[in-house]
């Protein structure tokens, strides 16, 4: 009989609107604080919310959940499952799997052998891809012992970039150290970001919004041409769905697809919170396990 595993991903990745319930995610929400008060994403403050207090240049940020937290979570959901995979963020980026490591530490050692916590290297929207294509393989095979090496070969051809209208709250998250000297304060120089070895990394800049999401469209369809197009899609928006749209559309001819056929994500509010309103994403990942572009 096959067995049942329940599927946890944190609330920092991104998914286009009803495909978390189509998957069977529960979301384990991150802390959101504005103005000190504490909140948690998706339950005590909504997306809106958020966007609306960074305009206002109320103090937000955010704290992984606590393992004590996450413990409790995961012991309900064993509950209902013989086993549970927990789905993080990239280390580099966030506390959030070391806080699930360390809730395996408070937890009977037979529960906590089964749950299985993993660092999928990505956030929002490539976060999103791979956990999409982590639940597709364990629908073929539920073998949780042998997911990360099937996993591989998609984390190798995972593609993010994005631009932000203002640096100013990803250098507030400590995110962009490097990021202050490569834009150099000039005037409406907008960064091209790329998500790298689990890593945010300065990849170009340029002076407007226009020319940045041509440069990501550039650097999405050079991607593409790797993958032989043989990937998903998706684009990522935050309180700027119709300048999105209008960069899937670019895309989308430049690719000669279909625009339905590239994905639309509003970025939730753990992710907001660092990328502040404004900011466009183009994210890409393998929809076959062999491609030959890419080492």
């Amino acid at each position: 009989m096959p067995q049942r595993i329940g599927l946890i991903c944190d609330s920092t990745a991104d998914f286009p609107k009803g495909l978390e319930k189509e998957l069977g995610l529960h979301i384990l929400p991150v802390h959101i604080m504005v103005d000190g008060q504490d909140h948690l994403h998706g339950q005590t403050i909504s997306n809106r919310q958020v966007v609306e207090a960074l305009r206002q240049k109320r103090d937000v940020f955010t704290k992984p959940f606590y393992p004590h937290e996450c413990a409790d979570y995961f012991e309900d959901l064993l509950g209902k499952y013989d086993r549970v995979v927990s789905f993080h963020l990239s280390t580099a980026l966030s506390g959030n799997y070391n806080s699930a490591i360390a809730a395996l530490n408070l937890m009977f050692e037979d529960e906590a052998r089964r749950i299985k916590v993993m660092d999928l290297r990505g956030v929002s929207v490539s976060l999103g891809l791979v956990v999409k294509k982590a639940v597709e393989l364990l629908r073929e095979d539920d073998d949780l012992e042998t997911l990360d090496a099937r996993l591989q070969p998609y984390l190798r051809g995972l593609f993010m970039g994005f631009t932000v209208d203002d640096l100013a709250w990803l250098k507030k998250g400590g995110r962009v150290s490097a990021f202050a000297a490569f834009v150099g304060g000039m005037l409406d120089i907008k960064p091209i970001i790329r998500l790298e070895n689990a890593e945010l990394i300065p990849k170009d800049r340029m002076r407007g919004k226009k020319p940045a999401l041509k440069r990501l469209v550039d650097m999405a369809e050079s991607q593409y041409r790797k993958l032989d197009g043989n990937c998903d899609i998706w684009v990522a928006y935050n309180d700027n769905l119709d300048e999105a749209m209008v960069t899937r559309d670019h895309l989308a001819d430049r690719l000669a697809r279909q625009a339905d056929e590239i994905y639309l994500a509003e970025v939730g509010a753990t992710i907001s919170v660092h990328t502040g309103p404004g900011a466009v994403c183009i994210a890409m990942s393998p929809k076959v396990m062999h491609y030959p572009n890419i080492a």
